[in-house]
């Protein structure tokens, strides 16, 4: 584990992957620190690179509280930025206050092709229509998994 400012130890609360082909996969849950942010976004950057090709991303924010406004200010820096995305669908938590949050920073990213969505098989369609077999596989698992919760 890294030092980080005013805590002697703490374990990233993301997760940015690409297992499979074209699917990149990002995991965010709370507590996130605006420092984890800015390094959410370079980690961003390596893995979107790494795939080396457009790319469709999901993004699952089941275990996430509200961003704090520099947070939201890094993640959005982040996502305007993205060239190559194809379609991007996040699950959303519970939470309606998270999820206005959420609906927000997708409209001011300005991409028409992500999305926010409460209901899984939706999210499931809609991200598929973009994905080849072993993607849609991919994505199975990852709607499957238990929900990363605050430490």
């Amino acid at each position: 584990m890294e030092p980080v400012s005013g805590q002697a130890y703490h374990r990233a609360m993301y997760q940015v992957t690409n297992q499979v082909g074209r699917l990149v996969e990002i995991a965010i849950w709370s507590p996130v620190l605006f420092e984890e942010a800015e390094r959410w976004g370079r980690e961003h950057d390596r893995v979107v690179d790494s795939v080396g090709q457009p790319y469709v991303c999901f993004v699952d924010l089941r275990g996430a509280k509200v961003f704090p406004p520099e947070t939201v200010a890094a993640y959005l820096s982040t996502m305007k930025a993205e060239q190559q995305l194809v379609r991007t669908a996040t699950l959303l938590p519970e939470s309606a206050l998270v999820a206005l949050q959420i609906n927000r920073m997708i409209r001011e990213a300005g991409h028409p092709e992500r999305r926010p969505f409460s209901n899984a098989d939706e999210l499931r369609h809609w991200l598929g229509e973009k994905l080849d077999e072993k993607e849609r596989a991919r994505l199975e698992q990852l709607l499957a998994r238990p929900i990363h919760r605050e430490l």
